[in-house]
């Protein structure tokens, strides 16, 4: 009975040990996959005390901030890795981990080289009454710069005085500046999901054609012309396409307003090109047009007619009544002029009283006729000089061709100027006495 004891209770003892051995061994393989993962995890993982002195630092966490486990072991974390004025918000997020049990935060940190960082922290208190706090870290200095970045541009967006809006990479438009607002354009309220082409150039095939004008480095700039509140407005546009990989990701457009701009050129343009008083072109206007006329009568094998017209007997409305009348009177003559004749037509004072009318595409004899016809009513029109007086002008009309008569631009006005004179003198002689057509009212 008693051999029968002794073997029982060793028979328990060795399942005792044998099974503490297990559990042994349990342990000691839980603690080495532990330390594994705590050693290799891509977090840095940092274990304080309540003191917040350091007691575990791993493999990550001297590859972030640069201090081994043993120089960092032992060590206050706010004092070794946290910079001054940063301190008292760390130290403010251990206490609340400590006492409600986790706790969040961002901020800057230092490294064994004294470069600063930013890290994203995620702090849990450990279960036990050490009152330990395990710490995870990561560095966030790139994702922060990143931010930054973006944050910037899009104040600089946000701020810029050009009107600037981008697309998605169907081209439909998902963003606009205040700046884009201000130019208070009719169909700004349409803008968000219309396409690009469509919004700035009314088709989206006209915006096929230019796209294919693109430069090497995906960017076209031009004009487009816009109906706002305000007016018509002359837009210069910048238009880049943005690509990730080889491909199309957005479209950004720069729109700066230039109607003024383009107003002040086309007035300036127009001042050049055009007599002050009449506002018929001006010789050298004249003089350009002939020789390009010249160039596409050449190549199209047609005929160009100048027509010289002097004005007659224009001193005597000078000394008659005034040279406000004889301005009055050449103004709409002019005007006249220009009113009988197409768009494409030139009408110039080439001096004084003196006007030159230039025809491209000749049709035949009968539409020289005509329009030899229609220059000299367009001329005898009348006049108001005042309640009292009606002036008829009248003029000598004398045309030459090209290539007929000229074989280039000066030949050609000086042939024109010899027929004017020819039918002149023969005016003044079957009409010997000045002409002057004038109606009086109180007649």
């Amino acid at each position: 009975m008693e051999l029968f004891a002794i073997i029982s209770l060793i028979t328990v003892l060795v399942l005792w040990i044998a099974h503490s051995i297990f559990l042994n061994r349990r342990l000691i393989d839980s603690r080495k996959r532990y330390w594994e993962f705590f050693s290799d995890s891509p977090v840095a993982l940092i274990v304080i005390d309540k003191n917040y002195s350091i007691t575990e630092w791993n493999q990550t966490a001297q590859a972030i901030f640069g201090w081994n486990a043993d120089e960092a072991g032992g060590e206050n974390i706010i004092e070794l890795i946290v910079p001054n004025f940063d301190k008292e918000q760390v130290s403010s997020v251990l206490q609340k981990a400590y006492l409600e049990g986790k706790s969040f935060s961002k901020n800057y940190n230092v490294t064994k080289s004294e470069s600063e960082i930013f890290c994203e922290w995620r702090n849990h208190k450990l279960e036990g009454k050490k009152g330990e706090i395990l710490c995870m870290a990561q560095d966030i200095t790139l994702s922060k710069k990143a931010l930054d970045d973006l944050n910037k541009r899009s104040a600089a967006l946000e701020s810029a005085g050009d009107a600037i809006f981008y697309t998605d990479n169907k081209g439909l438009i998902e963003f606009a500046n205040p700046s884009f607002f201000t130019l208070m354009l009719n169909d700004q309220d349409h803008l968000y999901g219309t396409h690009i082409g469509k919004y700035l150039f009314k088709e989206r095939l006209t915006f096929n054609t230019i796209f294919s004008q693109f430069s090497t480095n995906h960017t076209w700039r031009g004009t487009v012309t816009k109906e706002s509140k305000t007016g018509e407005k002359v837009l210069s546009v910048t238009i880049k396409a943005i690509y990730h990989r080889n491909r199309l990701v957005s479209y950004v457009a720069n729109l700066h307003d230039i109607t003024h701009i383009t107003s002040h050129v086309d007035a300036l343009t127009y001042r050049v090109q055009h007599d002050p008083l009449t506002g018929a072109t001006n010789r050298a206007t004249l003089n350009d047009r002939l020789d390009h006329a010249i160039s596409r009568s050449k190549r199209n094998k047609e005929k160009i007619a100048l027509y010289f017209i002097d004005l007659n007997d224009f001193k005597l409305v000078n000394d008659r009544y005034g040279h406000e009348a004889g301005d009055r009177l050449l103004q709409n003559v002019a005007k006249n002029i220009r009113a009988c004749l197409r768009n494409s037509d030139t009408v110039c004072r080439y001096g004084g009283d003196e006007f030159i009318v230039m025809i491209e595409e000749v049709k035949g004899e009968e539409h020289l006729q005509s329009v030899k016809d229609a220059i000299k009513a367009a001329i005898s029109e009348p006049i108001y000089l005042d309640d009292q007086t009606d002036l008829h002008a009248r003029a000598s009309v004398g045309m030459a061709l090209f290539p007929d008569d000229a074989a280039n631009a000066e030949e050609l006005i000086k042939a024109a100027d010899k027929a004017m004179y020819a039918i002149k003198k023969e005016k003044h002689l079957n009409e010997p006495s000045p002409i002057l057509c004038v109606d009086s009212h109180n007649r």
